[in-house]
């Protein structure tokens, strides 16, 4: 399980698009199993804000249980950062 900081280096829209995609899913079907509205999760998978760290935690062990790999929603960021600690 990702720590705090470590949630911020997640790529929230790509994390849902991939939950969703893996599990054939819409918006609305993951926002009842998340018990949010419709509008939270399409905010989220459209950038225009991130979960609280709860459900961003809910979101990693989806993404866990549907064995999608992290490396398909990290953030861009938290990526250029290990290649340049592994170029070191």
């Amino acid at each position: 399980m990702p720590e705090p900081a470590a949630l911020t280096a997640i790529d929230i829209p790509a994390l849902v698009r991939e939950i969703r995609k893996s599990r054939q899913m819409t918006q609305e079907q993951l926002a009842r199993e998340l018990q949010v509205t419709f509008s939270t999760v399409n905010g989220w998978e459209n950038g225009k804000h991130r979960p609280i760290p709860v459900l961003a935690r809910k979101l990693v062990e989806l993404a866990e249980a549907a064995d999608i790999p992290p490396i398909r929603y990290r953030s861009t960021a938290a990526r250029a950062v290990r290649q340049t600690r592994r170029r070191r």
